[in-house]
């Protein structure tokens, strides 16, 4: 990464106004410049805006897209808002899991692949969706997310 704790606190100073409002801002500046919470990184953004590093972590951890621990190389999200939910995503998630040997919000052993749940992918009238390293794919089934998993986890 190109962002080093000089950096960033430059960055901080350029962005950000030392307020309490912009705790979540500077979060999300964070989790875009790596993909993920540093602990470092939040414990600069609380030292930058004068909160508490619990506080900083409070909020960190009360948003689900939000990850304090860095992402496999491919992220899979399997959206699980009530369109996707009546449609089949339990399903999804369990052949996703079952492939992957791993759990919503979790990595696999490799490091390859982080499987998450989110809460809507507001794409209801592609119910099922599933999206791959940002990309969403509607009309989903447990078969074709197989083969998603098989196919573009060899890429």
């Amino acid at each position: 990464m190109s962002v080093d704790k000089k950096t960033l606190r430059a960055i901080l100073r350029e962005k950000f106004t030392r307020e309490h409002a912009q705790l979540l801002p500077a979060l999300h500046y964070l989790h875009h410049e790596f993909g993920y919470l540093p602990d470092w990184g939040m414990e600069i953004v609380g030292w930058y805006l004068g909160i508490p590093a619990s506080e900083v972590y409070g909020a960190a951890t009360s948003y689900t897209e939000m990850r304090t621990e860095p992402p496999g190389k491919h992220t899979i999200r399997v959206c699980t808002g009530l369109g996707c939910t009546t449609n089949g995503a339990a399903d999804l998630l369990r052949q996703v899991g079952r492939e992957l040997e791993s759990h919503p919000s979790e990595t696999t052993e490799d490091g390859s692949i982080t499987f998450e749940e989110t809460a809507c992918g507001f794409l209801c009238g592609l119910a099922p969706v599933v999206e791959w390293d940002g990309e969403w794919l509607g009309k989903m089934t447990p078969d074709s997310v197989l083969e998603l998993v098989s196919q573009r986890h060899k890429s």
